[in-house]
């Protein structure tokens, strides 16, 4: 285990200076609290542009004690002690990323009926999703260059804010150091048209009203994820819109399992759905949006299976589902929602169990599973993140 050295600000300042980028969203680790009592963004301090400021160009004694009790973690996937450095960035210093947005506040999640609804029509066992079917599923959009962009994860609306999806999909050694996530696609069904139509059996159309790109006002990676562990542990993160978005029947939040009883349920032996964008069996990505049922697995059998390769499964933050010939989430399903109808006071609706966060390459190997995030044991990190 990597030993945590505590990094002292005194000794940044040269190699900060040289480190400057312009994010296209803002990656933190959790809502926090500055010397000022200000609520706030624990993130790098090169994205903080006040305390940058300060830190470059008029670094008194008394900025310097400020700075250093702002100081609110560090980020262990660095390997610069200068990127390392979070602080506690007040909410208003990130006002100019975003607008005043109207509608239900950020940190209000949904009632059943208003998440999770569940299609009366639902077929089991297909693999092509209906253009309405699990309209909380995103794509999330990188800026890959200068003008270039490209879906490469995916995640879950939770509610008008927020969109759930894994860590190593804003931080991990394989994704380039230039890429940065850029924007929440939603309300998608086939990427290469918009607006989506199909026909119905007498042959007329059927259309969703186009897509709706939406910015990314900043983005929290969970403060214990370490992008380079091979355990993977707490792959977990949330998106902030820049703006609230309205629900509609093609863009609707799925319920988030806060009970008792769903939060410490096994769900072995369950079957779920997952859907996404990700490759096929053709190696190419699905420019519809497809789906698949997976079993979940025994914890043990799965701590069993990834031993071979000393890869450590918790049965507390983990779930393993999957493991059938040819069918598993691939890369680009990153992030996405592990899904289950529950009924609930008498009302079934769909909740997010886990985020797809890893498995075999290649992908679709009998007998291996693949690795998902409980989102279970994450709630109260996911509420206490959650901003009006």
């Amino acid at each position: 285990m990597r030993k945590c050295l505590k990094v002292s600000l005194k000794n940044v300042f040269l190699v900060i200076t040289l480190s400057v980028a312009t994010r296209a969203a803002v990656v933190g680790y959790g809502i926090c609290t500055n010397p000022n009592q200000e609520a706030g963004l624990c993130i790098s301090i090169q994205d903080c542009g006040l305390l940058f400021e300060i830190l470059t160009t008029n670094l008194t004694a008394e900025n310097k004690a400020f700075l250093q009790e702002s100081q609110c973690g560090q980020d262990k996937s660095q390997s610069s002690s200068a990127l390392q450095v979070l602080v506690c960035c007040p909410h208003r210093l990130l006002k100019e990323r975003t607008t005043e947005s109207k509608g239900v506040p950020g940190n209000t999640l949904p009632e059943v009926g208003t998440c999770g609804h569940v299609l009366s029509t639902r077929i089991y066992g297909g693999n092509v999703t209906k253009i309405d079917e699990f309209p909380w599923m995103t794509l999330i959009r990188y800026q890959t260059g200068l003008n270039t962009f490209g879906f490469f994860c995916g995640g879950t609306l939770i509610n008008s804010r927020y969109v759930l999806t894994a860590g190593h999909c804003l931080k991990h050694p394989d994704m380039p150091a230039s890429w940065q996530v850029y924007s929440v696609r939603l309300g998608e069904w086939n990427i290469e048209t918009n607006p989506d139509c199909v026909e119905d059996v007498r042959g007329k159309k059927d259309c969703a009203p186009p897509h709706k790109d939406v910015l990314i006002e900043y983005a929290i990676a969970h403060a214990n994820y370490v992008a380079n562990s091979k355990d993977q542990f707490n792959d977990i993160a949330l998106i902030r819109l820049i703006e609230s978005v309205e629900y509609t029947f093609f863009i609707a939040p799925i319920c988030l399992p806060t009970s008792d009883e769903l939060r410490s349920k096994s769900f072995v032996n369950t079957t779920m759905d997952v859907a996404g964008w990700g490759l096929t069996e053709k190696k190419v990505p699905s420019s519809v949006k497809l789906k698949i049922m997976v079993d979940v697995w025994n914890i043990s059998s799965c701590q069993s299976t990834y031993r071979t390769f000393q890869m450590p499964i918790s049965e507390e933050i983990q779930l393993c589902a999957g493991g059938a010939p040819s069918i598993d989430t691939c890369r680009g399903d990153s992030g996405g929602p592990l899904m289950t109808t529950q009924k609930i006071n008498g009302r079934e609706a769909y909740y997010v169990v886990g985020v797809v966060s890893y498995g075999p390459r290649p992908c679709g190997l009998q007998g291996w599973p693949g690795v998902y995030t409980r989102v279970g044991q994450y709630i109260n990190w996911i509420k206490s993140n959650l901003v009006a």
